[in-house]
């Protein structure tokens, strides 16, 4: 099950670093546009994913379980919100081991905490400073810096959050990756070099020890702010 994870911060440069490096290797590339494969079985459309416009009781269901309440002290649950993130989780990560067969880039989708414990299976986190991933996120999307600098702590917040609620993991614990590049100091043709570099660093799963997997426990979440559903280059 041969394959590349890749997680990002906003302005990281995920979304230009994946292409080059399924390319590099020769395999497909699954970004996050996977959103709307999944939308599409469970009924639902991708801007009520994405946006929370939600008028259908699935789809309140279905983004409720994506983007859970705050800690301790918050409002109650849904009864049947768990499922919902259960289901969504479910699908998504059928999906990818479908196509993880056959040597796959993923982009984003909580790759690293599904195939934790996948040892033929590069984890990778592209990180940098919010200044540095504001700047390089304003120069890649054409939008000024202050714009950027409102985007990154809300599609930060809402990718972290994701992975919580789906994996009650925390996107930040370096036991899920391999490799952690700061994509704002190296170019990223760099940073797609070493991960290629990496991956084929990577020995057989036949005889690779098994991965440590993640055991941490989920901390109280902040609010969730919706108002950020657009293409980022993290």
């Amino acid at each position: 099950m041969p394959g590349v994870t890749i997680s990002a911060g906003y302005g990281a440069g995920g979304s230009l670093v994946a292409p080059r490096v399924a390319e590099k290797l020769g395999l497909r590339l699954i970004d996050r546009a996977i959103s709307s494969t999944v939308a599409l079985q469970l009924e639902v459309s991708v801007a009520e994913v994405q946006q929370g416009e939600a008028h259908r009781s699935m789809a309140e269901r279905f983004f409720g379980a994506l983007t859970p309440m705050t800690g301790l002290g918050s409002t109650p649950v849904e009864p049947g919100l768990a499922d919902d993130a259960a289901e969504f989780r479910d699908h998504t990560e059928r999906l990818l081991r479908q196509a993880l067969a056959d040597g796959v880039v993923v982009l984003g989708r909580a790759g690293a905490a599904a195939f934790v414990n996948e040892p033929d299976v590069l984890r990778v986190r592209l990180f940098g400073a919010p200044e540095a991933r504001a700047a390089q996120a304003a120069r890649v999307e054409g939008v000024t810096e202050e714009v950027a600098r409102q985007r990154l702590p809300e599609v930060d917040r809402a990718r972290a959050q994701y992975v919580r609620r789906l994996y009650h993991a925390d996107l930040n614990d370096p036991l899920l990756y391999h490799l952690q590049l700061d994509s704002t100091v190296l170019p990223l043709e760099t940073c797609a070099e070493l991960i290629a570099a990496a991956y084929r660093a990577l020995p057989a799963s036949a005889g690779a020890a098994p991965v440590r997997p993640w055991n941490g426990v989920a901390q109280p979440m902040v609010p969730d702010d919706r108002s950020s559903a657009t293409r980022s280059v993290g």
